[in-house]
């Protein structure tokens, strides 16, 4: 999917409610769009929808937990009903969990893969056959600059972060050629209310890079019309990204007392929150 919009493409857009994906749906919205916003409060869907319609007025709402079996094939079967093939899917949808990995809890720890990792893999999966038929198509995953650079405190969130760059990478070469083109956004922290106290505290403390949501839905949106495969925000941290592929030593030693500053935050850490970093 590239250049300008000039017809109506229909785009599916996962995590809706949350910072990044309002933000993200704002900036999709418009006449040349029909927009499926997808997340699990159908009162906040319904608001966004709302504010969203002096814009684009082709808006629907999924209310469903994605993590539920079968979620996926359904939610890409109501798509379709409402607002025929989709176009482009925004896998926007993800929680976050900070904290010392050996208090995780196992219910935790499955949330974060099934939410961050499976959820998107099977979306992709319902909606490829769609696209596929019709020769067109675009994937944005959204990830996390911890999809490329491992940080102490956000072990399992970085796992589901590295699955879904991979996954992303893999499905982009499988489908070269198809006329179905996909991309994986790394976004860095961005500034939400669903962020936990002790995740902000920490940012501000290790003097992290931060982004406000609009800012990481423009890349977004950007990713949805252009054509590169992949897209990481900041320019320190596309290059930790590189380091980290080639010499992951040397970050090892130059993350190290900035981990260790983590961790002293992790430890009044409050669990999981909603899409954010």
């Amino acid at each position: 999917m590239t250049g300008t919009m000039t017809e109506k493409h229909h785009i599916l857009l996962t995590g809706a409610s949350g910072g990044i994906g309002a933000a993200t749906a704002a900036a999709l919205a418009g006449p040349g769009t029909r927009l499926t916003l997808v997340a699990r409060n159908p009162e906040r869907l319904r608001d966004l929808a709302d504010r969203l319609a002096p814009r684009c007025r082709d808006v629907v709402t999924i209310a469903t937990d994605l993590g539920a079996a079968e979620s996926a094939a359904k939610v890409i079967d109501e798509a379709t009903s409402a607002h025929g093939g989709v176009d482009v899917l925004v896998n926007c949808a993800g929680v976050n969990d900070f904290g010392r990995f050996t208090l995780a809890e196992p219910e935790r720890i499955e949330t974060l893969i099934v939410t961050n990792l499976l959820a998107p893999i099977q979306l992709c999966r319902a909606a490829l056959p769609g696209m596929m038929a019709r020769g067109r198509g675009r994937i944005v995953n959204v990830g996390s600059v911890m999809g490329g650079v491992g940080f102490a405190g956000f072990g399992v969130y970085c796992a589901s972060k590295f699955g879904l760059r991979g996954f992303s990478e893999a499905l982009r070469r499988e489908l070269g050629g198809s006329g179905i083109s996909v991309a994986y956004v790394a976004p860095r922290y961005t500034r939400t209310a669903l962020n936990t106290a002790a995740m902000d505290r920490m940012a501000r403390d290790v003097r992290m890079n931060t982004d406000a949501p609009e800012a990481a839905a423009r890349v977004i949106a950007a990713a949805v019309t252009g054509v590169k495969s992949e897209h990481t925000i900041g320019a320190m941290e596309r290059l930790l990204v590189r380091v980290n592929g080639l010499l992951p030593g040397v970050v090892d030693r130059s993350l190290a007392t900035l981990n260790r500053r983590i961790l002293d935050h992790a430890d009044d850490a409050g669990g999981i929150v909603e899409r954010r970093a």
